[in-house]
């Protein structure tokens, strides 16, 4: 009977002992010998999941973008603290994090010279962008809100506390700080 061998386990596994090894001496202290030896995999049995050291900084990174995806992903989208938070993540706070700071950092010097891993730079950078654009929206839309129900509390007290000419400056000005 044929040996059933759980491919998706073993990454687990080896991407863990990768990010032992990357975050106690570092992204390049990374090596097939390395992480083998951590795992406690033989180099020849790692090198069927990673035939280079390229192979296993492409699965590094591809491992740092579903972390860091389904950490923002957890995240409250709306509020003033969400941007905040979104940042965090993005940001080497922690052990974890900085280890996937390293990561983005050796793709963007290697992604010069590489296309494969240029293509994966871009991916990683859209993902910041959209996670902070979400976000950004988000917060004008509720800075928005905000404004215009102060905008409406000032224009029906008694006696009004703008004119219509000062509400339609106010929104002129905040509408100019959206585009820029």
């Amino acid at each position: 009977m044929p040996k059933y061998v759980d491919h998706e386990s073993r990454r687990r596994e080896l991407a863990d002992a990768l990010w032992r090894v990357a975050a106690h001496e570092g992204l390049q202290a990374a090596t097939i010998r390395s992480v083998a030896a951590e795992s406690g995999w033989s180099s020849g049995a790692l090198r069927h999941y990673f035939p280079s050291k390229g192979d296993m900084l492409l699965f590094a990174v591809d491992h740092a973008i579903g972390e860091v995806r389904q950490r923002i992903g957890g995240l409250r989208t709306t509020g003033p603290a969400a941007l905040r938070s979104v940042l965090e993540e993005l940001l080497p706070l922690d052990e974890r994090r900085r280890v996937e700071s390293e990561v983005w950092f050796v793709l963007a010097v290697r992604s010069q010279s590489d296309p494969e891993l240029r293509d994966r730079r871009r991916e990683v950078d859209g993902l910041i962008r959209d996670a902070v654009r979400g976000v950004v929206r988000g917060l004008a839309d509720l800075r928005l809100h905000a404004l215009l129900d102060g905008l409406v509390v000032q224009a029906i007290a008694r006696p009004p506390a703008l004119t219509p000419a000062e509400i339609q400056t106010i929104l002129d000005a905040h509408l100019g700080e959206l585009s820029h």
